[in-house]
């Protein structure tokens, strides 16, 4: 019942806008004009104007004078850091983290359902020269990544035909084209505990993803990440032992 009421209390509409501008300014690499801000929340100029000047006065954001740009601030910066110092699930996630990228030698990342998209809060990154590039706080759609794939593989099939916007981004040859195969993909998914990325999200790249559970919860989705030209049988099957036991663990000292 309290779930229930929480979920039909009418949200806050200024409140919503400052979170909205804080996502937008997150998966943002360059930083973003005030237009860009409007267009990415879908508010007008009128109403994010004085949000973004409360929010860079404040310091939560910060404005380059030269570029017109606004890109996160110091105080959500240390928002953040201070969140990663008390937080003690995710100090046993990135030890686990590491010990899978040791182990494989490949990036490893952690994922959680974010408004139906995967919002990536954690990563080890790879000591080969050439990795993954990516960015903690950014969000991706899950048709199209691992992680994606095996957050959303219990979730019944209309919850995630909803989560899907046709016709679907397809930012390579080799990502799926309707809802029709990921709903085929995620039968997979639950049979082997494994979810894949074969170049769908970026050419020449691939990833295998396992979910994690927490109290029986399916929360959070762990991947390795390499470029195609490593990924031989052994490397796979390394990842895939890897990651397994990096599953066991971190679920029993979750539970």
């Amino acid at each position: 019942m309290e779930n229930q009421a929480r979920e039909a209390r009418p949200q806050h509409r200024s409140t919503m806008r400052v979170l909205d501008i804080l996502e937008a300014l997150a998966n943002s690499t360059a930083g973003l004009t005030m237009a860009d801000v409007c267009r990415e929340v879908s508010a007008p100029k009128g109403s994010i104007s004085p949000i973004l000047h409360t929010m860079a006065d404040s310091g939560y954001v910060a404005y380059d004078e030269s570029t017109k740009r606004y890109t996160i601030g110091l105080k959500t910066y240390l928002l953040g850091k201070s969140y990663d110092r008390e937080s003690s699930s995710m100090g046993l996630f990135v030890a686990a983290m590491r010990e899978v990228t040791n182990a494989c030698g490949e990036t490893c990342q952690l994922g959680v359902l974010d408004h139906g998209r995967v919002l990536y809060v954690a990563k080890v990154d790879s000591p080969q020269p050439v990795r993954l590039t990516s960015s903690i706080g950014r969000t991706l759609p899950i048709h199209y990544t691992a992680i994606g794939k095996v957050l959303v593989s219990e979730l019944p099939e209309a919850e995630v035909r909803s989560m899907l916007a046709e016709p679907l981004e397809r930012p390579t040859a080799a990502t799926i084209h309707c809802a029709d195969e990921l709903i085929a993909q995620l039968g997979e998914v639950r049979e082997t505990g494994f979810a894949y990325d074969r170049e769908e999200a970026t050419e020449a790249v691939q990833c295998i993803a396992v979910g994690i559970r927490r109290h029986g919860v399916l929360e959070y989705g762990l991947s390795v990440t390499t470029p195609s030209y490593r990924l031989s049988p052994e490397k796979r099957d390394r990842i895939k032992s890897a990651l397994t036991r990096a599953k066991s663990h971190l679920e029993l000292a979750l539970a």
